[in-house]
């Protein structure tokens, strides 16, 4: 397989909406637009964030990280549910393959169901597309 090609989204510490503070509603924190991809072509979504727990009270803070197709209720492609005592950094990678005519919307989403969470940055998602070689 070769790389076709790479879309990638990156934000800074203090950039953009950081810190984003994660509450229990599930909110979109990035997002990664495939144009569209030949039934033969591979697809590696990737996505690394850094986060903390704002209480540090010596409570856990908990954070679940969710890449979801299209939207917020699409599919759930890939799931975690991180905890840390003050800092940590979440990495996902998800593999996709098939016909996408249409082009695929791919959602990096964070939820934290009693505010235990606050995301820092920096916060990446990038989209490989190989295609078979010719």
């Amino acid at each position: 397989m070769m790389l076709k090609y790479t879309i990638q989204n990156k934000a800074e510490p203090g950039t953009h909406a950081l810190p984003f503070y994660a509450s229990s509603e599930e909110a979109v924190l990035s997002t990664i637009i495939i144009p569209e991809a030949e039934p033969q072509h591979k697809i590696i979504i990737e996505a690394v964030l850094e986060w903390e727990n704002p209480l540090l009270n010596w409570d856990i803070g908990e954070l679940d990280v969710r890449l979801r197709r299209n939207s917020t209720t699409g599919p759930v492609l890939q799931w975690t549910q991180e905890s840390c005592y003050e800092r940590g950094i979440v990495r996902l990678s998800f593999e996709d393959t098939g016909h996408i005519p249409e082009g695929h919307i791919y959602c990096l989403t964070v939820q934290s169901v009693d505010n235990r969470a606050c995301v820092t940055g920096p916060v990446e998602m990038s989209a490989h597309v190989y295609a078979p070689n010719v």
